[in-house]
């Protein structure tokens, strides 16, 4: 009888059996059922898409959570007080969360699905109520704090204090604003103005964004005990969830079915894709990681609610963002020292791997969180940076009736430098480029590196023939620099192509267009210049 013979008559060995054994016992700890209960904000809709697709797709029944959503509306507008009393164990409200944290509140924001507030002032083209100055004497039906916090500091941005003002909490009726009983309404930009268009009924939007007031809205939030005592599950669930929406906003059609069939049958197909939609525009996945919170922004925040008298707390927000891994739970390896000390000692390794592991990427992730809006390379703003600056300044602009103009720039040809002189010389390159960008910017215009060989520059106050005008300077400037070689006397120079679009409307609208204008410079021989 050969070896391979005895190999196969011999039963499973002991090793054998004792890891399968091991891998039982640590997926029945792992994957134990947990029950956590959900305060939607409002009532089901396609606002609360990644939780639905979370759930349905088993998201979170992969990381062993049972989770129960539970729908809001007008009985449920304490979302935070839900959390603190253990009503719930999570809920989703609005940037004015911030508030409550400063004054003490032990609460926790876990992720911000939407980078802007869809919540705005709608009137009625009748009323001839176009700003936040023509609401004196009017009556404007309001949700209550925090749920209204966007809203109520826009005004006081404006110099309008609320006490003077004819304000009322809200009927949650569109009607009463169509029926004349109300002159201003505080509804969503992604559900009321279609129900409007549907009757036919002509309306105006005043948008706090258009007044300086960008802050993040459908905030995940939690409490600083459940951070505490269960910090895993958090980080399961916050995952699980932010899971659910790069899902649902990859797949818009296959969610608003679902929606439509098993959430919110009341609301037809339509209804629910143009509030996909809307909200996808306020999401911005496709330029800004979904959930994505900046500490500075936050803080941004936090200082114009206190510095417009919302709250008189010092904005000293440690603490208030989650940090996964804040305490480590050692309850796993508990059950698994009363099963057997083996496993224990076997499981305590395992745990030990995995916790390394953790601190490795919670280090990286720190990093990463201290290079969110500056590209390392070039020392100017990166994607993100653009994002979160443009908005203010656009808003400024639009309410001065200043024109701004948007540049899309590309390095022609980067490819063969980096082919034919190597990567240190392409980085030259990039590094020379944002100098040269940089030294045409004006005071309040914005460069950033959008990835690559690819740079982008919000021109303040600047229409489409004075854009161009700074193009061409760009250019000239290009053509005449000279690149050096790191470690070495071989120079070159480079040249590149530049899309212009005039920064109005959407910023995804107008980047589109910009980035269309720029493969029209490309493609029609590269060293130039296309206004879309």
């Amino acid at each position: 009888m050969n070896e391979d013979q005895r190999r196969e008559m011999n039963p499973p060995s002991f090793k054998r059996l004792f890891s399968f054994f091991l891998l039982m016992t640590l997926s029945a700890s792992i994957f134990a059922s947990e029950t956590v209960k959900v305060q939607l904000r409002w009532l089901h809709q396609f606002q609360f898409a990644g939780y639905y697709i979370a759930l349905e797709k088993g998201y979170y029944a992969e990381q062993g959570l049972n989770v129960e959503l539970i729908a809001g509306g007008p009985h449920a507008l304490k979302p935070i007080d839900d959390v603190l009393s253990g009503k719930v164990d999570y809920a989703i409200t609005g940037s004015g969360v911030v508030i409550d944290r400063m004054e003490g509140k032990p609460v926790v924001a876990l992720a911000a699905i939407m980078q802007t507030s869809p919540i705005v002032w709608i009137t009625l083209k009748s009323s001839h109520i176009r700003s936040p100055h023509d609401m004196a004497g009017r009556k404007l039906l309001i949700m209550p704090p925090p749920e209204s916090a966007e809203l109520l500091t826009m005004l006081e941005s404006e110099g309008i204090r609320t006490e003077k003002l004819n304000i009322r909490n809200t009927s949650y009726r569109i009607e009463d604003l169509i029926d004349g009983k109300a002159d201003a309404y505080d509804g969503y930009i992604s559900n009321e103005p279609y129900y409007l268009k549907q009757k036919g009924v002509d309306y105006n939007i005043i948008n706090p964004r258009d007044y300086g007031i960008n802050f993040y809205s459908d905030v995940l939030i939690t409490s600083e005990q459940k951070v505490e005592n269960n910090p895993e599950q958090v980080t399961r669930f916050t995952n699980a969830t932010l899971q659910g929406w790069e899902y649902a906003l990859k797949h818009i059609d296959e969610t608003v079915q679902l929606i439509h069939q098993k959430y919110a049958p009341q609301k037809t197909l339509n209804h629910l894709q143009f509030e996909a939609q809307t909200l996808k525009k306020l999401i911005m996945p496709e330029l800004v990681q979904i959930g994505h919170m900046n500490p500075g922004r936050w803080q941004f925040i936090a200082d114009s609610y206190r510095q417009l008298n919302m709250t008189a707390a010092d904005s000293d927000l440690d603490g208030f963002l989650f940090k996964e891994h804040q305490k480590t739970d050692y309850t796993l390896a508990l059950k698994i020292a009363l099963s057997s000390a083996i496993l224990l000692l076997i499981a305590g390794l395992v745990i030990f791997k995995f916790h390394r592991l953790s601190l490795e990427l919670k280090k990286t992730n720190h990093q990463l969180e201290e290079l969110t809006v500056i590209d390392q390379l070039t020392q100017v703003k990166n994607r993100r940076g653009l994002l979160e600056k443009s908005a203010y300044v656009l808003s400024q602009a639009r309410r001065n009736g200043s024109p701004c103009s948007f540049l899309m720039l590309d390095i022609d040809n980067f490819k063969r430098i980096n082919d034919n002189y190597g990567h240190p010389a392409g980085d030259a390159a990039l590094i020379n480029l944002a100098k040269i960008i940089s030294t045409n910017r004006r005071k309040h215009d914005i460069v950033a590196r959008l990835g690559g060989e690819e740079f982008a520059i919000l021109l303040v106050d600047t229409n489409l023939d004075e854009a161009e005008s700074i193009a061409q300077q760009i250019l000239k400037d290009i053509q005449n620099s000279v690149i050096q070689c790191p470690n070495s006397r071989t120079e070159f120079s480079i040249t590149a192509s530049i899309g212009i679009a005039l920064a109005e409307g959407e910023l995804e609208t107008f980047w589109h267009k910009a980035d269309q204008a720029l493969y029209h410079a490309k493609s029609s021989g590269r060293n130039q210049i296309s206004i879309a």
